[in-house]
């Protein structure tokens, strides 16, 4: 009785460690991903983005860093965060950028693609990672009104970095 009491309890955490909604960013976090060529704005440069676990899995902290658009120089954009909102019962996303803004908006699973969506100047845009390998997400910024994309800003591919 005691074993199978055991058995119980350990199937029932193996259940709750996988319908973890964090789980979701199991291929992005513990990496950096970059991408290079032309940006969002049409003009070259990279884009890196530090995705790293923190409060035991709880939060994916990002930081950003891109090309500044008018300078040319490489350097630090913005600090993010990804979370499971308990109350909500929603994947959510902020990110504060250096310039004092804060956009926060929901994140949507789909296998391994993950979209965010969220308003942004007077728009309501959708940022989606879509998988390729374990090494590859393709990227696309644009609008996604009856499930296909009717306006796309920007595409590319963040590759992750090497060691």
């Amino acid at each position: 009785m005691y074993l199978l009491t055991i058995g119980f309890a350990l199937t029932a955490i193996t259940a709750i460690a996988q319908e973890n909604p964090m789980n979701a960013f199991e291929k992005l976090a513990g990496a950096t991903w970059v991408s290079g060529g032309l940006q969002l704005g049409g003009f070259e440069g990279r884009t890196e983005y530090e995705m790293n676990w923190d409060l035991n899995k709880k939060v994916v902290r990002v930081n950003s860093f891109s090309t500044d658009p008018k300078t040319k120089e490489f350097g630090f954009r913005a600090v993010g965060i990804r979370t499971y909102n308990t109350t909500t019962k929603q994947l959510e996303f902020y990110e504060f950028d250096k310039y004092g803004g804060v956009t926060p908006g929901t994140i949507l699973v789909d296998g391994n693609n993950l979209h965010f969506e969220y308003e942004y100047g007077g728009s309501y845009l959708r940022d989606s990672w879509i998988y390729e390998n374990d090494n590859t997400f393709q990227f696309i910024v644009g609008i996604w009104e009856d499930g296909k994309w009717s306006k796309k800003f920007h595409e590319t591919t963040f590759r992750k970095a090497k060691d």
